[in-house]
């Protein structure tokens, strides 16, 4: 690893500051109130925040063993504990329908619990963030094919880059011409999402050296081509998740990508001294798969809460106890006011902490239990 000092002695602060951005705008964009961070519409979250995942975790690729080893290793990491939170939100939202009045989440069945994590990932609502595991997990894998491909014809990270971008190109004109039907939805995304992923490993192998750029003069460039292309294509916008409302091309959709990923990771090394600084800010950036998987868990939480005090008679007179049975997006604001956004966002982050929290005081006491 490199002598850069903002990277510590075992971890990239430059990344770490760009996950914590990433999942920041993962969770606010979820709130009903949502794009605190946009900046009018300029660095639309849908534009490029999944995209942003995908590059991250791209930087730090590296193969685990040959193909089977390499899969099972990633399998481990992503799949096993997909599957272990899909069963138990399928038994929470068949617990709250049952008891609760709640009609949010499909049932559980063979589907639900075995297929759908893998091709669809939004059936149980409470962890609707988890479809994106299963599309970042083939990303890897596949990206992991084409580097051993080109390895085998001599290609270099750039050719093996290109690779991923063609299928992506074709998979977004696919859809923004209305026949995103053609290719299983998790096929897709995936396919969407492997440039994004492909790119990330070839800004550490290639192109991270050279980005020595002034800051101001280099953030004034994008923003100005990131206004262009917003005059140009009104929206950059999409919703990967269902592989809809596509109203840019390819083009549209890479290169705006491509600068919003180059401003927020100016942004992270202008952060990265301070991340060492904040345990908390750490320890959300190391655990980015628990907020995917449980931030929607949090507003419900929050929700909770103001339930409690609606039915109290204590405050929040006009929180609307339909509209949390019924709206998986539900976000109460007292009184209308959307600065009360803001606690949806901390919920999203900060209580989806508890979970590796437990998990890693649980391990600790069964590790000293074992050792007696």
């Amino acid at each position: 690893m490199s002598e850069n000092p903002l990277r510590g002695r075992e971890e990239n602060l430059v990344l770490r500051a760009l996950y914590l951005i990433a999942i920041i705008l993962v969770v606010d964009g979820h709130t009903t109130l949502a794009d605190m961070f946009d900046m009018d519409s300029l660095f639309r979250y849908y534009s490029f925040h999944l995209m942003l995942f995908a590059f991250g975790a791209g930087y730090f690729f590296r193969f685990h063993g040959g193909i089977l080893k390499d899969t099972l290793s990633r399998a481990k990491r992503l799949l096993v504990p997909l599957y272990i939170w899909n069963a138990v939100y399928g038994v929470g939202a068949a617990l709250l329908r049952r008891f609760g009045g709640f009609e949010i989440g499909a049932e559980i069945s063979a589907y639900t619990l075995l297929l759908a994590p893998v091709v669809d990932g939004e059936h149980f609502v409470w962890n609707l963030g988890s479809w994106f595991i299963f599309p970042l997990f083939l990303s890897q894998v596949i990206y992991g094919l084409i580097r051993r491909a080109a390895a085998l014809f001599k290609g270099n990270e750039w050719i093996t880059f290109l690779v991923c971008l063609l299928p992506g190109c074709a998979a977004v004109e696919i859809c923004r011409a209305g026949m995103q039907d053609m290719l299983p939805l998790f096929l897709t995304r995936t396919l969407i999402l492997l440039p994004g992923y492909a790119g990330g490993a070839l800004y550490r192998r290639c192109l991270e050296k050279r980005d020595v750029l002034p800051t101001v003069p280099y953030l004034a460039v994008i923003v100005v081509l990131r206004a262009l292309l917003c005059v140009r294509y009104e929206n950059l916008a999409y919703l990967l998740s269902s592989c809809t409302y596509f109203t840019c091309d390819a083009f549209g959709v890479y290169f705006g990508a491509l600068l919003a990923i180059a401003f927020w990771l100016r942004i992270a090394r202008l952060l990265a001294p301070h991340m060492a600084r904040s345990r908390l800010a750490l320890y959300i950036s190391r655990h980015t798969f628990d907020v995917m998987m449980h931030h929607f868990m949090g507003f419900f939480a929050l929700n909770g809460v103001f339930l409690t005090l609606n039915a109290l008679g204590i405050g929040a007179a006009d929180f609307s106890v339909k509209s949390f049975r019924t709206m998986y997006n539900y976000n109460y604001a007292p009184g209308g006011r959307p600065e009360f956004n803001v606690l949806y966002l901390l919920a999203g982050l900060l209580l989806p902490m508890l979970v590796p929290f437990v998990i890693e005081k649980a391990k600790r006491k069964l590790g000293r239990w074992k050792r007696r």
